[in-house]
């Protein structure tokens, strides 16, 4: 046990870094949403930092999968059902993410016609909405060991499952109701639940309950 926790304190904050860098920062400095021509400069501008940005998700979706493996080995024990539902949902967000990577790398050769490479970013953006729904359903199981394994404060489960209803409310949103920002944006502040947690995990590590 002690093992797995030193390796998760460690993968925690990389992959939360790598994943801030790629899903928020590359999109900003390059997307410019309704103009084409735009983007295409500002991809044109640093390409090389464009394909370290997906290289960067591709990262980070690896360890998508390798943190939940690590998860379920910690929490198994707690309750396998619980943690073999939070495997599950994490394990199913990554090759739908994943898939939207291969659109990056589409959308890259296709740099020359800006309303392909548009169709290819647009699909890749639609993989995540989709992915987003699995990273929102795999931290209510998490949220609930962390509640009965006595690991965390109680109130660190309810800010996964704040994080959980955060991540759908997203999905949610980008797919039926895209024109409603103040619920993205309340979306938004409750994934923050999720960011609590890793930081606790990382600077608190887990108790051990007497």
């Amino acid at each position: 046990m002690k093992n797995i926790t030193v390796i998760l304190r460690v993968l925690y904050p990389i992959w939360m870094l790598i994943g801030m860098f790629g899903l928020m920062y590359i999109p900003s400095v390059f997307f410019v949403e309704g103009d084409p021509l735009k983007t295409v400069e500002n991809i044109r501008t640093n390409e090389v930092l464009f394909r370290v940005g997906f290289l960067a998700n591709i990262v980070t979706q690896l360890l998508v999968v390798v943190i939940p493996v690590l998860l379920y080995q910690l929490l198994k024990h707690i309750d396998s059902t619980q943690a073999m539902f939070m495997l599950i949902f994490s394990l199913i967000a990554a090759p739908i993410a994943l898939n939207g990577e291969i659109h990056s790398m589409q959308a890259l050769a296709n740099i020359d016609n800006p309303e392909i490479m548009m169709a290819h970013l647009n699909f890749k953006w639609s993989s995540l909405h989709i992915a987003t729904i699995f990273w929102g359903l795999w931290l209510f199981p998490l949220g609930k060991l962390a509640i009965k394994s006595a690991y965390f404060p109680v109130w660190i489960g309810y800010c996964l499952y704040a994080a959980a209803i955060g991540y759908l409310i997203s999905a949610l949103v980008k797919i039926v109701f895209p024109k409603m920002d103040v619920l993205f944006t309340v979306a938004e502040i409750l994934t923050i639940g999720e960011v609590i947690f890793i930081l606790w995990f990382v600077i608190k590590g887990i108790k051990q309950p007497k």
